[in-house]
């Protein structure tokens, strides 16, 4: 991590896929980078070389606590980057399926979202109040949207925008089981 943060490099994956998910290790392991990144933000280690970090599956890192009732341990990293990350450089972005799951004290951190289809009431609800541009006329599409196609809302659009999303070139490998096929297989 600090040859990236010190060097010459873009891009750097920190995937957790490896680390199991017993005694909250994913959770406890993304806390400590983000305790780390927001420690180098406020000694002004981005101020001049701004970061930008991309949290996916957001809602698992967000509003967690491990420990005991006597010994309870906040894990709000990212929380902290998402409220004052910005004024040193230090930036978020979150993606997340489940919307109602982050907190609105963090969403409404959020200067930008990109909304794909929500059927969710209450996911629905969460994303208005955190957009106060977006009225409920306009969230009222957000059912509708087709697959790959998103809607741009935040203080920087006066009204929704959507886009479409090209396919990956090389689409990643998130299907489940195609149990129709696997079934019509057995003769149980």
């Amino acid at each position: 991590m600090d040859e990236f943060l010190d060097g010459d490099a873009k891009l750097l994956r920190v995937c957790l896929s490896a680390v199991g998910y017993e005694f909250n290790a994913r959770e406890v392991v993304a806390n400590a980078i983000g305790r780390m990144l927001l420690q180098r933000a406020r000694a002004d280690a981005f101020r001049t070389n701004p970061l930008l970090v991309i949290l996916d599956e957001a809602h698992n890192f967000l509003g967690k606590s491990v420990g005991s009732e006597d010994d309870l341990q906040n894990l709000d990293a990212f929380e902290m980057i998402a409220k004052e990350g910005r004024k040193y450089g230090l930036n978020i972005c979150l993606a997340t399926q489940r919307p109602r799951d982050i907190t609105e004290g963090v969403l409404s951190q959020m200067g930008t979202m990109l909304v794909h289809r929500l059927t969710n009431d209450r996911d629905r609800d969460v994303v208005e109040r955190a957009c106060g541009e977006i009225d409920r006329s306009a969230a009222a599409f957000l059912p509708n949207l087709k697959q790959g196609e998103v809607a741009v809302v935040g203080v920087d659009f006066p009204i929704p925008v959507t886009i479409q999303i090209d396919r990956p070139s090389q689409p990643p490998l998130s299907d489940g089981p195609s149990y129709q096929m696997l079934w019509r297989g057995s003769s149980s």
